[in-house]
């Protein structure tokens, strides 16, 4: 039989979830997404399509849609195919993203459906073998999980194996955050394996052991890994003597569940969460923006748009009328949750919320800089929205202008840009208790960074004469 012929350069192995693998490994393969299998895991495959409990998650959009296939049309190299037992091949996320670009609300969902499908594979006689929220990927504004091999059979007197790694990754960011107003973001892309127990025991104070879930999951934990964590003392071994059984593990995981649930957060601290309540557009210059932009993004015939400083989402639910998907990102944790809970409720699936500064963005780091990449190289816009930001940009985290427009310009060839003038107020408050050292921050300097880069293809001077808008690209699109 004719063996596929293979471009090497069309094959990567660069995965958030192929390094730590070794039960297999995923393969990039001309924009498809292949997994090769070991025996074992093959074996819980097979298993796992047996069960009634994958068909429903599958029919509910909880999993993401995975195909067996036929080793010997696999499109990889012959030493590749003799390397594993099965390959398979998963649904291709649009955009992947992380825990730490995400809202309160989208890690709490992601620890719902962890904790879903926890129960119901327990009930049918298997487990997952972790618990990370990078097996966890958001389509259509939801959570799916996309790591089905991490599916195997549940042995008998063994506990549930992700316990520790849920709680390192899911609900200590979460009770830090609801508890005690500490943002999970910074935590966890500090430490890839998210909040240790025995962090989380000292950030929580002794008044917190009555808070719920604080007292059993981390104070009794820590102390628990204190005794034994290194210990020689096999503790599965004792517990399966003991007759732990799969009744302990549901039990704990509906506690979780529960206490997961029951987790808020609120964002007071939050600069435009109440953006409609404080900005200082005039009806009429509300509706020209509106209209720019709506005529700007139906014009550049964008598939991914970049809208980056969204605030409470407006223009990005207006990019999301005509591109194929959209990016919503800001550093406020708070105005991204409110955008999620919309997009999620709303039905705006073609939209993914990320909290992100653009004067610190998500790095790449992990294992040799590539287990987590940089947002560009996962989602390159074909135009970046960049609306009443750049003064927060230039004068708030002191980027030189020139150096903004040049980044943007890396970015995409099509921007959509508004100049907040020195005359408006939010300009005004900022440089209110600042030495003005700003002398770059000015329209014509911005027009001419501009055209250094684009060209401007359409213009809007808002009716308050401090707002300008503009519409530029680097190619001979026309307005």
């Amino acid at each position: 039989m004719k063996q596929p012929e293979v471009n090497q350069t069309d094959i990567s192995t660069v995965d958030s979830g192929s390094f730590r693998d070794r039960d297999g490994r995923i393969y990039h393969v001309d924009g498809r997404i292949i997994r090769g299998l070991s025996a074992g895991a093959l074996a819980d495959f097979e298993k796992l399509l047996t069960k009634t409990f994958y068909t429903r998650c599958l029919d509910q959009g909880l999993l993401v849609d995975t195909e067996l296939l036929d080793s010997q049309h696999v499109p990889l190299p012959a030493e590749e195919r003799a390397r594993w037992a099965a390959f398979v091949e998963h649904q291709r996320v649009p955009v992947i993203s992380y825990p730490y670009e995400w809202t309160f609300g989208m890690l709490q969902d992601a620890a719902l459906l962890q904790l879903d499908l926890v129960e119901a594979a327990i009930l049918e006689g298997m487990t997952l073998k972790d618990a990370t929220p990078y097996n966890v990927q958001f389509l259509n504004g939801r959570p799916v999980f996309i790591d089905i091999p991490s599916f195997e059979v549940l042995q008998p007197g063994s506990p549930w194996a992700g316990y520790r790694q849920f709680c390192e990754m899911f609900l200590f960011p979460l009770m830090l955050q609801s508890y005690k107003g500490v943002p999970f973001q910074p935590l966890m892309r500090g430490n890839i394996d998210g909040v240790g127990v025995q962090m989380a025991a000292r950030l929580f104070s002794g008044r917190d052991r009555f808070r719920r879930g604080v007292l059993s999951h981390v104070w009794l934990q820590s102390k628990l890994d204190r005794r034994y964590g290194n210990s020689r003392q096999d503790v599965r071994t004792d517990l399966k003597s003991a007759g732990f059984g799969k009744e302990l593990i549901l039990a704990n995981v509906r506690k979780l569940r529960k206490l997961v649930g029951r987790l808020q957060w609120q964002g007071e601290d939050s600069e435009w969460g109440a953006y409609e309540a404080f900005h200082n557009y005039s009806a009429s210059d509300h509706s020209l923006k509106e209209s720019f932009i709506d005529e700007s993004v139906a014009g550049s015939g964008a598939s991914c748009v970049w809208d980056i400083g969204c605030n409470t989402g407006q223009f990005s639910k207006i990019a999301a009328r005509h591109a194929e998907r959209v990016l919503a990102m800001d550093l406020d944790h708070f105005a991204v949750e409110r955008l999620y809970r919309e997009v999620r409720s709303e039905g705006y699936g073609n939209i993914l919320t990320l909290v992100q500064n653009v004067a610190d963005p998500s790095p790449n780091w992990g294992w040799r800089n590539r287990e987590r990449t940089e947002l560009s190289s996962r989602a390159r816009p074909d135009l970046v929205l960049c609306l009443a930001l750049i003064h927060h940009v230039v004068i708030s985290a002191n980027v030189p202008l020139d150096e903004f427009i040049a980044w943007l310009a890396e970015l995409s060839d099509q921007l959509v840009i508004e100049y907040v003038s020195r005359k408006d107020d939010k300009v005004l408050t900022l440089l209110r208790n600042k030495e003005d050292k700003y002398s770059d921050y000015s329209r014509e300097r911005l027009e001419q960074a501009l055209n250094r880069h684009f060209t401007i293809h359409r213009q809007q001077v808002l009716e308050s004469g401090n707002r300008f808008l503009y519409w530029c690209g680097q190619t001979s699109a026309t307005a």
